[in-house]
C-alpha cells in the first residue's frame, strides 16, 4: 500500500463516519459558514422579481439525493406545468419514480406556501398519468388579497442528519406537528413496539444498499466532493449538506472521487454510522398516501413538507430514512408489520439544540424552467 492508499483509505473511514462531533473533536476547526447558494436568485427573462421569488422558494423542496427533479413549463403568465427531467430520476433506488412524485408533491407545497406569503393563492392540477408522464401538475396563481405566513421556514428546512436528540417529543408540539394531517401520519417513539421493528428495519435496509454495487454507484455520482463540481451540477449531495465539518471536509473536498464511495471501507463505516444515527433519536414519522395514483402521492409529498416546515419552527429534525421502501421484501415485510401498503416515508425525528444552516446546493432556475412558446 503506497502512501497515497493509506491516506485514502484512511480520510474515507473517517468520511463514512460523519466526523460526529464527539468522535473527532480532536480533527475539528472551527466551523465557516457555508450557506445555500443563491444562484437560483438570479433574475430569469419574463419573469418578474415575485414570481421568481416564487420559484425558487418552491426549489427548497426536498429530493432524493437533492436531484431536484423538477422542470417548469411556462404556458403564460402564471400559468405553468411541472413535469421532471430525465437525467435526474433515481433508476437505481426509485425504479417506479414514486420518490420523484412524492418530491414534486413537497415542491407543491413549498411553492403553496410561497405563494400565499406574496399574497398570491396556487391552484394545482394533476395531469400526468404516472411519475414517467412528462408533465405531472398545471399550476395557475391568482392575485389573493393579503400575504398569508412567512417565508421562514422555507428557507431555513433542511434535513438534519446528526445531533439528533433522543429527548421525548412534548404532547403539545407533536400536535403541531401533525397537525390537520393526522389521518395521514403516525408518530411512533423510538423505544416503542414500532420504533424498535423501525429501527431494525432501517438498519437492515442500508445493510442491504450499501451491499449492492448498483445503489451504491448511482449515489457516488450525486456525491459533489469538489466545489467545482457542485457550481457546475447545482443539483446533488456535498461535504457541506453531508455534515462534514472542519478538516474533515477539507480533506473530503480535496481527496476523495467516485471510485471511494464504491471502496468496502466506505461501506463499513457508513454502517456504522446509520447504526449510530437509528440508535439516537426520539421516534420515526410514518406518512401515508390514500392510495397509489399519481394525485394520492403528490398529496402524500405535500403532507410531508407541510409538517417539515412546522418541524422548522419547533426545532425538531426531520431525516428521511426511506431505504426499507426502496428494497422490496422489506417493504413487504413493512406493510405486514403496519397493514398499510400505502406507507411513503419514513422519517427519523427528534429535537436539535440549535438548527442549523442550510448548506444544499440548489439548480439555477434558468436550468429549470423552459417556455412553451418556439
Amino acid at each position: 500500500m503506497n502512501r497515497k492508499q493509506f491516506l485514502t483509505g484512511c480520510l474515507t473511514g473517517a468520511v463514512a463516519a460523519g466526523c460526529s462531533a464527539w468522535g473527532y473533536s480532536w480533527l475539528a476547526k472551527p466551523e465557516e459558514h457555508v450557506p445555500r447558494n443563491t444562484v437560483g436568485l438570479q433574475p430569469v427573462k419574463d419573469f418578474n422579481q415575485v414570481e421568481t421569488e416564487i420559484l425558487y422558494l418552491a426549489s427548497l423542496a426536498p429530493s432524493g439525493h437533492n436531484a431536484q427533479p423538477w422542470v417548469i413549463t411556462v404556458n403564460s403568465h402564471n400559468h405553468w406545468m411541472i413535469g421532471s427531467d430525465r437525467s435526474r430520476w433515481l433508476p437505481v433506488v426509485d425504479p417506479e419514480n414514486r420518490e420523484l412524485v412524492l418530491s414534486i408533491g413537497a415542491f407543491c407545497e413549498n411553492l403553496a406556501a410561497a405563494a400565499n406569503s406574496y399574497g398570491y393563492a396556487a391552484e394545482f392540477n394533476p395531469v400526468g398519468s404516472n411519475g414517467f408522464s412528462t408533465q405531472l401538475v398545471e399550476v395557475c396563481l391568482s392575485k389573493s388579497r393579503e400575504n398569508i405566513g412567512s417565508d421562514q421556514a422555507l428557507r431555513g428546512r433542511r434535513t438534519i442528519r446528526k445531533q439528533i436528540l433522543a429527548n421525548p417529543i412534548g404532547d403539545e408540539d407533536l400536535r403541531y406537528l401533525m397537525g390537520s394531517q393526522s389521518d395521514g401520519m403516525t408518530f411512533h417513539p423510538a423505544q416503542s413496539r414500532e420504533g424498535i421493528y423501525l429501527r431494525q428495519a432501517t438498519l437492515a435496509a442500508n445493510e442491504a444498499q450499501l451491499a449492492s454495487d448498483a445503489a451504491q454507484a448511482e449515489l457516488a455520482e450525486w456525491i459533489r466532493w469538489k466545489a467545482e463540481e457542485a457550481k457546475e451540477h447545482g443539483t446533488g449531495l456535498t461535504p457541506e449538506s453531508m455534515e462534514m465539518s472542519g478538516v474533515i471536509r477539507w480533506l473530503a473536498k480535496n481527496f476523495l472521487t467516485k471510485k471511494d464511495v464504491m471502496e468496502n471501507t466506505f461501506r463499513k463505516e457508513t454502517l456504522k454510522l446509520v447504526r449510530e444515527q437509528v440508535e439516537n433519536c426520539a421516534g420515526w414519522l410514518l406518512v401515508r398516501s390514500a392510495g397509489q395514483g399519481l394525485a394520492s402521492l403528490l398529496q402524500a409529498g405535500r403532507v410531508l413538507e407541510a409538517a417539515w416546515l412546522r418541524a422548522f419552527e419547533k426545532s425538531i429534525a426531520f431525516h428521511p430514512m426511506t431505504q426499507i421502501l426502496e428494497e422490496p421484501a422489506l417493504k413487504s415485510a413493512l406493510a405486514r408489520e403496519f397493514e398499510d401498503k400505502n406507507i411513503q416515508f419514513i422519517i427519523r425525528v427528534g429535537y436539535v439544540r440549535q438548527y442549523p444552516q442550510p448548506v444544499s446546493i440548489r439548480l439555477p432556475l434558468d436550468r429549470m424552467i423552459k417556455s412553451s412558446q418556439p
